[in-house]
């Protein structure tokens, strides 16, 4: 598909930088072993053959292909042989590696940090080790950590818990300048959140030794005063007195850090431990918070697969109606369509509106039960003809019932021929007893089939089925939907309806 992105895979972090264009029909195995086509030579915790990504040609997968230590998609643990979607921006973690997904025509803009690994030489970063029980935190700063974290749960991305770790940080910390970093490939990096000089424009001088470091997974700090080089100019150039760099980690994947300094000498004191401690305490609740949205983003994209599952099975089985009966072609669609513009006219919510639209698409699965004979009759059907058609609700009820995610249409199914005054079928429902969906089909269904030509008759001109409508209001139909029926826009109804002409007659 033309919107698709561009993927590739990029190392954020390893032994190695290895990276890997995702083209082609695939698959593309993963793994230690040498006939890989991706190889992770050097990962001694990388299985021989460790994941695979997959495609259909529209999207790619990954899965992890029962590896010893596990595939880990955004910090999250992929269950063996179960693929899923991947997208620009994912974290894709093979012990020791972290892979960053990459669309390469994305237009989005990321950071590079100043190169300080030659004048640095590692020299001044610390590792910061766990304290030894002797650090407390003040009451003053427990408190903002409770009110932080109750603001970081409400959160509903990442950006929004990086604005609030930002300004927690800022409040619980001497530390003047905050950013909250999310590292990318290629030494790149992307501020979620800052405060102080790094949140002004050209003022992105963040250490990219500090951070290099902090991928490997523990806190770290520079110190101005530890350096051996005093030709070190790169950091000295920026007036870093200190710096904190802390991770924020999902399993063993680094998905962020909190970076804090203060520089061109206007805190001269240096950052006490509990300082430090304060903003490990923020990763961890950061960390929790992350992981719970990531762990929900897994389980939304499982359920994108089975709704796009679930529609393909609908498209199949709205094609096998269309296919019994050619003056039927393209009915189901028009019905959804309507049905659900209809259902946003009542102000029902998006998953109700969607649930109305995949029982416009089936209502007539039913039908598939009866002959072709008789549906595409052109005279007056016998009463046993007749009593066929009047099955097929039933029927496509019946059809449908097994299916798990097709349970909320089934009431529509089955009523969409019930009568407000009580003389439809199959159960001769009046009305507000008729189901809603059946209610709303009810028109819809009313409405399409009289703009239609049929092998027994002619379509009506719009102007007498609108009055058809509007005569029926209370009797076939519930009155007040078929007043807002009446309102909708039915433009893009007569493009669908010339679509599907000139399909039947082509």
């Amino acid at each position: 598909m033309a919107n698709e992105p561009n993927l590739q895979i990029e190392t954020v972090h390893g032994p190695e930088k290895p990276t890997i264009v995702l083209q082609g029909d695939g698959p593309i195995s993963i793994g230690r072993g040498t006939e890989n086509d991706f190889v992770l030579g050097s990962g001694k915790t990388v299985s021989r053959n460790h994941a695979l990504l997959t495609t259909n040609g529209d999207v790619w997968k990954i899965q992890d292909s029962d590896s010893r230590h596990g595939t880990f998609l955004n910090g999250i643990k992929l269950k063996r042989d179960r693929a899923v979607r991947i997208r620009p921006g994912d974290l894709i973690t093979i012990e020791p590696y972290t892979f960053e997904v990459i669309d390469q025509s994305s237009t989005k803009q990321l950071l590079h940090t100043f190169d300080d690994a030659k004048t640095l030489g590692g020299t001044a970063i610390m590792q910061l080790e766990q304290a030894d029980g002797g650090v407390h935190i003040a009451k003053e700063r427990l408190a903002a950590l409770l009110n932080c974290s109750q603001s970081i749960h409400a959160a509903i991305s990442e950006n929004e818990i990086a604005e609030v770790l930002a300004t927690a940080a800022a409040a619980g910390t001497m530390f003047r300048n905050i950013a909250i970093v999310r590292p990318a490939s290629g030494g790149r990096i992307e501020i979620l959140a800052a405060k102080g000089q790094i949140a002004l424009e050209g003022k992105l001088n963040l250490s990219c030794s500090l951070l290099d470091a902090a991928l490997e997974g523990d806190p770290v700090r520079y110190q101005k005063a530890q350096m051996i080089d005093e030709q070190a100019q790169s950091i000295m150039h920026h007036n870093i007195d200190e710096a904190v760099c802390i991770p924020i980690m999902l399993g063993s994947a680094v998905v962020g850090t909190i970076y804090l300094d203060n520089r061109d000498g206007k805190d001269t004191g240096k950052s006490s431990e509990e300082d430090i401690e304060f903003c490990k305490a923020l990763a961890e609740i950061a960390s929790l918070s992350i992981s719970n949205l990531k762990r929900l983003d897994i389980e939304l994209r499982h359920a994108e697969e089975r709704q796009s599952f679930l529609l393909g099975t609908v498209a199949a089985l709205v094609s096998a109606i269309d296919a019994k009966d050619t003056y039927t072609c393209g009915h189901s669609e028009r019905v959804a369509w309507l049905s659900k513009e209809l259902a946003i006219k009542v102000g029902l919510d998006e998953q109700t509106i969607e649930q109305i639209h995949i029982c416009g698409l089936v209502h007539d699965i039913g039908k598939i039960g009866i002959p072709e004979s008789i549906l595409r009759k052109p005279g007056k059907l016998t009463d046993d003809e007749f009593d066929q058609i009047r099955a097929h609700p039933v029927i496509g009820e019946k059809i449908l019932k097994d299916v798990t995610q097709l349970k909320p249409v089934l009431p529509g199914v089955r009523s969409h021929h019930e009568r407000w005054d009580g003389r439809g079928y199959p159960d001769g429902t009046t009305g507000d007893t008729t189901p809603l969906f059946g209610r709303i089909l009810g028109v819809a269904d009313a409405f399409d089939a009289m703009c239609s030509s049929r092998a027994y008759r002619k379509k009506l001109q719009r102007d007498e089925v609108l009055d058809e409508i509007t005569a029926c209001a209370g009797t076939q139909f519930d009155p007040e939907l078929a007043k807002l029926f009446l309102t909708i826009d039915f433009i893009h109804y007569d493009v669908m309806i010339d679509f599907h002409v000139s399909q039947a007659s082509g």
